[in-house]
Formats: C-alpha cells, structure tokens, sequence
C-alpha cells in the first residue's frame, strides 16, 4: 500500500505529465497552422537563401537541419552541465 505522501507525489507527478503533454500538442497544433499560413514565405525564403549561397534547396534544408540538431545538442550539454552544478 503507498502511503498518502508518496500517493499525493505520484499523483503530482502524474498531472504534471498530462499538463505537459497538453502543452506540447498546444503548441504543435500553433506551430502546425502558422507553417501552413506563411508556407508560401517560408518557401520563398528558402529559394531566395538558396541562390544567395549558391547551393540547392535540399542542401540548404540539409544545412539548417544539421545546424538545428548541433544547436539541440548544444543546449542538451548546458542544461545537463547545469544540472550537475545544482547540487
């Protein structure tokens, strides 16, 4: 049987999770729509970036993508770094 502190935590635990979750398919569905409302700017921004490197779009799209994933990765050392020097 779980005691009434550990039962209060798990269930904390629990809505926070599901808070989390909202939160996170809430802001999907914004950045869902906004791409679809500016995806013709979005795309002209790509083509005019493109021919001002020289490069193709999927290079590009290749380009941003692994700046994306480096920049991630980045901030995934930081914050554990920060973790580590909170205790």
């Amino acid at each position: 049987m779980l005691s009434l502190p550990s039962f209060d935590n798990q269930r904390l635990i629990f809505h926070a999770a599901r808070q989390t979750l909202r939160k996170a398919e809430m802001a999907r569905l914004a950045v869902h729509e906004w791409l679809n409302h500016h995806d013709f700017e979005l795309e002209e921004w790509k083509n005019k970036t493109a021919s001002e490197l020289g490069i193709s779009i999927s290079e590009l799209e290749q380009k941003l993508l692994a700046a994306n994933q480096k920049q991630a990765m980045k901030t995934k050392e930081d914050n554990h770094g920060d973790s580590e020097n909170n205790y």
